[in-house]
């Protein structure tokens, strides 16, 4: 029978090895597609050249299902016809919460009326809770609002990093 020596050398260095590469595999970023759709009511209102801008809606969210989004921000309205607007808001459902920064250059482009609008805007993600925990990133917003009746319609899209 042979008898199989290992030096405590070899050993420390075989589990310095494996802690090292699974240290590293589990620090890799994993990346999430997000995707949503929302539609609801906006309500702006006008004071000066400043739109303060009010709005919630529901729809469905990869990663956290159906819920809501409501948002708070405000708009320079002295510049036409595309309105830069910021503000924050969330994105609510059953598998958790992404709380959000509206970023610049964020607008809405009106029609020559001001009744329809074309909204474009990123939206940098501050905090996210459930499923997409800890998940950081930005995601880009598109859709319509119409000024007449406070109807909108957004998609929010992107890739988080966990």
């Amino acid at each position: 029978m042979k008898t199989i020596r290992f030096s405590t050398t070899a050993v420390a260095l075989a589990l310095l090895v494996a802690a090292t590469a699974t240290a590293a595999l589990a620090a890799a970023p994993k990346k999430v597609a997000f995707a949503a759709k929302y539609s609801g009511n906006a309500t702006t209102k006008i004071d000066g050249n400043t739109a303060t801008i009010s709005a919630t809606g529901t729809g469905t969210a990869s990663q956290i299902g159906s819920g809501s989004i409501a948002g708070l921000g405000t708009g320079d309205t002295s510049q036409q016809p595309c309105i830069p607007f910021t503000g924050t808001g969330k994105m609510t459902g059953s598998g958790g919460t992404i709380t959000f920064k509206v970023l610049s250059p964020s607008t809405g482009c009106g029609d020559e009326g001001g009744h329809n609008f074309t909204i474009t805007s990123k939206l940098a993600v501050v905090n996210a809770t459930g499923k997409l925990a800890k998940a950081k990133g930005t995601l880009r917003m598109t859709g319509t609002y119409s000024h007449d009746d406070g109807s909108f319609s957004v998609k929010v899209s992107g890739t988080l990093t966990k």
